[in-house]
């Protein structure tokens, strides 16, 4: 019989960590759900500290992990420094960190959700902090623009993806880190936003769509389960937008 796989979740106590966490135990796999409560192992991942201490635990929990799937994440009103340091520091300074864990594994795989807002306006002079690892200079920077954070801390997730996953110790030791770009997902997160219409013609603004509805998180589920599982083989670096054709509305039909 075939050992079940461990999968760490981060932000696992609701969305679409909560869903892909359902998702895998209903199909006897092993989950490992990381969150600031409600969690089998709780972390604040703003903080450096919690980063390194959530791995110990993980280490005394599970001697290696298969795949680690990163759907933490914050957005508006949450003040801009909040913002990058979940987002962006809370994934790339975690997931360097759980390597060791994932390369006990046989076939690991790691999973990032992006966001349709890396599309959007930036801050040129966040993303490049945050891609620098300069975490105390973009908290800074990242709270004197405030909501442009959100989009600023995706384009350099996304950057850092793609830049990350052909790095030596990554692809080339097994481990296929790739990410998920949604459009607008029906979650705790963007229910505020749902709920007047000021707010709903905002994300329609921003992330226009063909389809009728916004996605729920169990329709992104399957995507992060395959990415995160051996039926990947051979996607390194990517980031698909799943967002209702979003992208090709905003971008049209360039495909770069």
């Amino acid at each position: 019989m075939a050992v079940p796989r461990t999968t760490l979740i981060t932000g696992a106590a609701s969305g679409m960590g909560a869903a892909l966490a359902r998702h895998l135990t209903a199909l006897g796999e092993r989950v490992i759900g990381v969150d600031l409560h409600d969690a089998q192992v709780c972390a604040d991942l703003t903080d450096p500290a919690q980063r390194a201490a959530l791995v110990a635990r993980v280490q005394q929990i599970a001697p290696s992990i298969d795949a680690v799937v990163a759907c933490a994440g914050v957005s508006p009103p949450v003040p801009g420094d909040t913002l990058v340091a979940v987002n962006y520091f809370g994934v790339t300074d975690l997931l360097p960190r759980l390597l060791p864990l994932l390369h006990r594994a046989t076939e690991p795989r790691a999973v990032v959700i992006s966001s349709l807002a890396s599309l959007h306006p930036v801050d040129a002079r966040l993303v490049e902090l945050c891609l620098d690892g300069n975490e105390a200079a973009a908290r800074e920077q990242a709270g004197k623009i405030g909501a442009q954070s959100y989009a600023s801390s995706k384009r350099a997730l996304t950057q850092w993806i793609r830049r990350t996953a052909v790095l030596p110790g990554w692809a080339d030791k097994g481990v296929l880190l790739n990410g998920v770009a949604p459009g607008i997902v029906m979650t705790p997160m963007v229910a505020p936003l749902l709920e007047t219409a000021e707010g709903r013609e905002a994300l329609a603004a921003g992330v226009p769509t063909v389809v009728p509805d916004y996605a729920t998180a169990e329709q992104i589920v399957p995507l992060l389960a395959f990415l995160a599982s051996p039926a990947n083989g051979y996607m390194v670096g990517q980031v698909p937008f799943v967002d209702g054709g979003a992208d090709v509305l905003l971008r049209g039909e360039a495909a770069l």
